[in-house]
Parts: C-alpha cells; sequence; structure tokens
C-alpha cells in the first residue's frame, strides 16, 4: 500500500529495526546548490499511484554507476555480493523550474538577487519523478510528511526542493511556498497518462521485469543494516 500513512508505517518501522541492527528515464536529480520549484502530482492519500517506497542497490559499474530494484526476495538484476540495497522513496512532480548556481546551458536565464547572487534559471514546465533516499534518521521524508500535514494534500500548492553538499555532505530541504504557480490545464489532463511509481521504476531497474515481480516494500530479506541512509560514496545524486 502507498500514500503518506502507510509508508511513514513502514518508515518508522525500518528506522528502528535499523537502529537495532547496527525508454526515457523521467527522474530529476538536482546537484550541490540546485533549487527546484514543484508541484506535486501525488496527494499523499493513501493508495497514491504516483507516490512509493522501494529499495534500490546502487553500485559503480566500471566508470558508471548502475541501478537495480529489490524485491522481496532480493535484488531483480545481477549486482555485487556485498552490494546493500538502500530505502527510497519517489513521487510524480510538475517541474516549474529549477534554479543552478552555475551556468551549464546557454539558454538559463541569468538572474541576480538583492545580495548580488547570481543563480540561472533553468524552464522545465514538465512532469518529472523525483527520487530520494529517506535520509538519516528520515529527516528528508519527515520534511514531505510536513507539507502533507500542513497542506492535507501534496499537491495544494508548490514546493522547494534543494540540495546541499555532496556525497556523505548531502543536505535536502523540502518546504511549501507561496508561489502560485498551477499545472497548465492541457498538462493536467494527461496525469491520468502517467505510469504509477512502482511500475516505472519496476521497468526501469529491474533487469527481468514479469507480471509477478514486485518492488520491495518492507525490508528484502537480503537487505543489510546501514549505519545510515546516506551513501557510503560520493554518487552522482
Amino acid at each position: 500500500m502507498s500514500g503518506i500513512k502507510a509508508i511513514q508505517e513502514r518508515a518508522s518501522s525500518t528506522a528502528s529495526e535499523r537502529s537495532n541492527s547496527g525508454g526515457l528515464r523521467k527522474e530529476m536529480w538536482l546537484r550541490d546548490g540546485d533549487q527546484a520549484f514543484i508541484i506535486s502530482v501525488a496527494t499523499g492519500d493513501d493508495d497514491d499511484p504516483f507516490l512509493d517506497e522501494y529499495w534500490m542497490h546502487t553500485f559503480r559499474d566500471e566508470n558508471t554507476y548502475k541501478s537495480v530494484i529489490s524485491g522481496p526476495d532480493g535484488p531483480l538484476g545481477v549486482v555485487p555480493s556485498d552490494s546493500k540495497p538502500q530505502h527510497r522513496f519517489a513521487f510524480w512532480t510538475y517541474v516549474t523550474e529549477v534554479f543552478h548556481p552555475e551556468r551549464k546551458i546557454d539558454s538559463w536565464e541569468a538572474i541576480t538577487g538583492p545580495s548580488g547572487k547570481t543563480v540561472y534559471k533553468e524552464v522545465v514546465n514538465d512532469f518529472r519523478i523525483l527520487p530520494l533516499t529517506f535520509g538519516r534518521g528520515n529527516y528528508i521524508w519527515n520534511q514531505l510528511v510536513d507539507v502533507y500535514n500542513d497542506w492535507g494534500h501534496l499537491g495544494k500548492g508548490v514546493v522547494r526542493v534543494r540540495r546541499t553538499g555532496a556525497g556523505l555532505d548531502t543536505t535536502y530541504t523540502i518546504t511549501a511556498t507561496t508561489k502560485e504557480d498551477e499545472i497548465p490545464e492541457a498538462r493536467y489532463n494527461t496525469i491520468g497518462d502517467l505510469q504509477s511509481v512502482k511500475d516505472y521504476m519496476m521497468e526501469t531497474y529491474s533487469e527481468s521485469s514479469t507480471p509477478s515481480a514486485e518492488a520491495a516494500t518492507g525490508i528484502p530479506e537480503t537487505a543489510k543494516a546501514l549505519a545510515s541512509d546516506d551513501d557510503d560514496e560520493e554518487l552522482p545524486f
């Protein structure tokens, strides 16, 4: 079962157990200093197909990184024997714009704030899945829960997601804003065409997706205890 309530219960249980035991991809990946303004497609209510949790193996494969989703009985693909799946969640959003600390594409608009700091505005205006770890002590997840509790609905307004740092020093902040952007009606009417988060992750990150294969929501049998939800080394997200 998905939704804020169901995932919150399992996240609390997962944190407790850890403490005791010592296609075209549609994701949005933020870098150090990036700020994204989003409107959640997910409501956060029970059985919401646009918000879900899963366990993911991410490991270095030669000169790149590879991710394989885990099922109840272990990874749905080949992973190193010492790979540890990480508890994650993801939700569909409508991204209006992202502000970057550096200009990497010429079309990004330079904007200088009152303090004199310049950032570069990327206009997105498209649907994206935002994947995140739960964070140490579920601190990232709890920020999303706070927005849900304050608004009663994740899609009530515009949320800012900000990443600071890299590797083990990475932090995320998720905050409600007073911005009044809305999903354009023409795009809003296509929400029903979006895959569920579960189906997207299974299709993208399992090497053999079959109707009987399911992403793990509870702790997989092969999961190993992690000291925290931080990555062991600097990953590209």
